[in-house]
């Protein structure tokens, strides 16, 4: 049997202690990964509101054989969020008829067009929109069976063929006054005539 002696028994506590400090707990470090994530949305133009008419009302014409004409207008608003903006076109409602009726009898729309409007002759209606395209600055005027008027005249256009009245290029509100008016001597057939036009508001 091996004996120790004192001197020898020191030196492997000693080294018993020595290995015990030497050895260290294990300490991992921290890993971090990052990533984004894109938060999307659309907002679809719309046409926040709009107006018009409902009726506009050129009244009574006392009829003489020169002829007598009455003029009103409707002004058409509308407001939109649309950064490009809006476009406003107008026709006739009926796909086949553009006259002022009444019963059998007509009012029938004028022969002008915008590029070329023309003034009111007698048995005719018209539509303007001050300084568009040719119809010249105006200004047009509420008449009522007055002498008629020098300023020119288009006729309505079908319903297959709206002609544009109106065009933004920004968001906000704006409008767009139309001017209405017929002609007549006392050949006309009496009664109340009317017919219905349509505005159309789309987002550019």
């Amino acid at each position: 049997m091996l004996k120790l002696t004192r001197k020898k028994l020191l030196v492997v506590a000693l080294v018993g202690v020595n290995t015990a400090a030497l050895t260290m707990p294990f300490m991992a470090n921290a890993d971090t990964q990052t990533s984004n994530t894109s938060i999307g949305l659309t907002v679809n133009p719309v046409i926040i509101s709009y107006s018009s008419g409902p009726t506009v009302t050129l009244g009574t014409i006392t009829p003489d054989a020169t002829g007598r004409q009455s003029t009103a207008s409707d002004t058409v608003t509308a407001d939109t969020n649309d950064t490009a903006g809006y476009t406003v076109t107008l026709k006739e409602t009926s796909a086949t008829v553009t006259d002022m009726v009444s019963g059998s009898n007509l009012i029938t729309a004028s022969t002008g067009t915008p590029g070329s409007p023309v003034t009111l002759t007698n048995g005719k209606w018209g539509w303007r929109v001050d300084s568009l395209a040719g119809f010249g600055a105006g200004p047009g005027a509420v008449i009522s069976s007055a002498v008629p008027s020098a300023l020119t005249y288009a006729g309505i256009p079908a319903n297959a063929t709206p002609y544009t009245i109106k065009t933004t290029s920004a968001t906000g509100s704006n409008s767009a006054t139309v001017w209405y008016s017929a002609r007549v001597n006392n050949t006309q057939p009496i009664g109340t005539y009317s017919t219905t036009v349509t505005y159309t508001i789309t987002t550019n």
